[in-house]
C-alpha cells in the first residue's frame, strides 16, 4: 500500500536540470528599518553562528556592541527559531561579524531550502517539521512556489538520465498526490529505505531512468510513504 506522506499541492512538475541554486550577498545599503519576515531566515542566522563558532550569548554581545542598542541571547534565540524578525542592519552585522554571506533576496521571497541525508528523509513523518542539526546545508532558490522543500543528494545511478550521481533533487513535502510518469522520492514505513524514482500506475511500481539496465522497476510491497514530489533537479559541471 502507498501512503500520502503529506497533503496534497497540485500540479507541481519537475522541472529540467537547472544551474546552481542563486547564492549572493545581500547589498548593504538596505534602510536601517527595514525587515525580513522569511520564515527560512532563521536558516541563515544558525549557520551564521555555526560557521563563526561563536555562541548565541557571543553574537549578541557583538551586536550590542556594533548597533548600540541591547541584543541579548534571548533575542539571537529568537532570530534562530523565527519567533523574532532580524532587522536590516542586524543582518548586515551578523554577515559582518560572522563573515558568512547573508542570503539575496530575503526581501524578495527567496526560500532556503535545507538539504538533508537520505536517512534523515526517511525516517520523518508527513508531520514531522525539518530538524535543524539534521540539516548538512541550506540552498537558496527565488522561484519555488508555497511548500515544504527539502533537497537531497542523488546516490547511485538508477536515475542517471534525469539526476547523475552528486547531483541534488528538490522536492515538495506537501506534495504526496501520484501522478503517472512523475518523479517523488519514496520510503518504506517498516526499514526507512528510501528511493528516487518514476512513478508508474496499473500496477504501482517505481521505475528507474538509468543508463545501467540492471536496475529493474521495484513492485512496492507492505507500507510505502510518499515523501515528496521532485520539482527539481541540480548538477554542477566542476
Amino acid at each position: 500500500m502507498i501512503e500520502a506522506a503529506g497533503s496534497m499541492q497540485a500540479n507541481v512538475a519537475i522541472c529540467a536540470t537547472s544551474a546552481s541554486p542563486l547564492v549572493a550577498k545581500l547589498q548593504t545599503d538596505r534602510p536601517k528599518g527595514l525587515r525580513y519576515a522569511d520564515a527560512m531566515l532563521e536558516f541563515w542566522v544558525i549557520q551564521a553562528l555555526a560557521h563563526a563558532d561563536i555562541s548565541q550569548a557571543e553574537l549578541g554581545r557583538r551586536l550590542t556592541n556594533r548597533l548600540g542598542r541591547n541584543i541579548d541571547r534571548a533575542a539571537v534565540n529568537k532570530m534562530t527559531t523565527g519567533k523574532r524578525a532580524v532587522a536590516g542592519d542586524e543582518l548586515v552585522a551578523i554577515e559582518d561579524i560572522t563573515k558568512f554571506p547573508a542570503p539575496t533576496g530575503a526581501s524578495s521571497k527567496l526560500t532556503l531550502v535545507p538539504q538533508m541525508s537520505w536517512v534523515s528523509a526517511g525516517s520523518m513523518s508527513a508531520q514531522d517539521p525539518v530538524k535543524l542539526e539534521d540539516a548538512i546545508t541550506f540552498l537558496g532558490f527565488p522561484d519555488l512556489p508555497p511548500g515544504d522543500w527539502i533537497a537531497l543528494e542523488v546516490q547511485g545511478d538508477s536515475m542517471d538520465r534525469v539526476s547523475p550521481p552528486g547531483s541534488v533533487i528538490i522536492l515538495n513535502r506537501k506534495d504526496t498526490r501520484l501522478v503517472a510518469d512523475k518523479f517523488y522520492v519514496f520510503t518504506d514505513l517498516k526499514t526507512h529505505e528510501t528511493t528516487f524514482k518514476r512513478y508508474k500506475p496499473r500496477p504501482d511500481r517505481f521505475v528507474p531512468l538509468s543508463t545501467n539496465s540492471d536496475h529493474e522497476p521495484i513492485y512496492p510491497e507492505g507500507e510505502i510513504a510518499v515523501v515528496g514530489r521532485v520539482w527539481r533537479t541540480m548538477l554542477d559541471l566542476k
